[in-house]
């Protein structure tokens, strides 16, 4: 008598906010993140409509962002298209490829996925998928500690409110994301999506025991999307701010402090 397969829940894996954690040794954390996009692309029935090569750029841009933040190296892309191989899905491959080489991944089995070759497609969908490895003593969420400011690097911007470019000055590029992680200075990190800043500056305090408090001297708005990480939340000492604002070209907000629960 065969006995039925029934998936268990696993001791060595947890979920970090939106990461998924997998304790795989004693010194190493393999961490997932993924995102996915929908109705955005040129195809007839897009909502909105932007060319495959912002597409695919933003879309890995996404999990890309939190991997890094949470100090993980990114190791694989697995992209699920749900277009056809033949020119949309090509086109979305090689914008993927090419702003996740800016990320270190530049061989070709840092890549796999799927595309739907099927069904003729009327709406573009995609989901993507990022692994990374991080040593433990770097895994970065739940660091921030009391007396710490809690700081924006770039503005929050969302289609269709905004026009959301990569070369857009205000948004942070993933290159001074890997600036900004690599300080001593700076614990915790999170991006920010669709939620805003308030929510993640809270997540941000709960995951370290700590409370957040608003400044309101902070001249970007707590609740506006920041729609495919725009923007970053960071925990750092106060006397830091002016070297690393020195470091990045995106502009630099404290929106709160970070306080001890009573």
């Amino acid at each position: 008598m065969s006995i039925p397969y029934i998936a268990k829940p696993l001791a060595h894996l947890q979920k970090v906010r939106d990461l998924t954690v997998i304790d795989i040794n004693e010194t190493q954390y393999m961490v997932v993140a993924c995102d996915s996009d929908g109705g955005i692309g040129t195809k007839e029935l897009d909502v909105v409509q932007v060319s495959e090569e912002v597409l695919g750029a933003f879309a890995v841009r996404v999990p890309l962002f939190e991997l890094i933040a949470s100090g993980a190296v990114p190791m694989l892309v697995v992209d699920c298209l749900c277009v056809e191989m033949d020119g949309t899905g090509e086109k979305l491959i090689r914008a993927i490829k090419a702003y996740a080489a800016r990320a270190g991944l530049h061989a070709d089995n840092q890549f796999t996925g799927s595309t739907e070759d099927n069904v003729p497609t009327r709406q573009t969908g995609i989901g993507i998928t990022v692994l990374g490895l991080v040593d433990k003593a770097s895994f970065y969420p739940g660091r921030a500690q009391a007396g710490d400011v809690v700081v924006c690097a770039g503005i929050p911007k969302s289609a269709p409110q905004h026009e959301v470019c990569l070369d857009d000055p205000d948004i942070l590029t993933i290159e001074d994301l890997i600036k900004l992680r690599n300080q001593p200075a700076i614990g915790d990190m999170l991006p920010v999506g669709s939620k805003g800043l308030r929510y993640e500056a809270n997540q941000l305090a709960r995951y370290a025991g700590l409370s957040f408090a608003e400044t309101e001297s902070a001249r970007v708005a707590l609740d506006q999307s920041g729609g495919p990480s725009t923007c970053v939340l960071f925990a750092a000492k106060p006397e830091s701010l002016s070297a690393l604002a020195a470091q990045i070209q995106a502009p630099l907000e404290v929106i709160g402090t970070l306080q001890s629960r009573t």
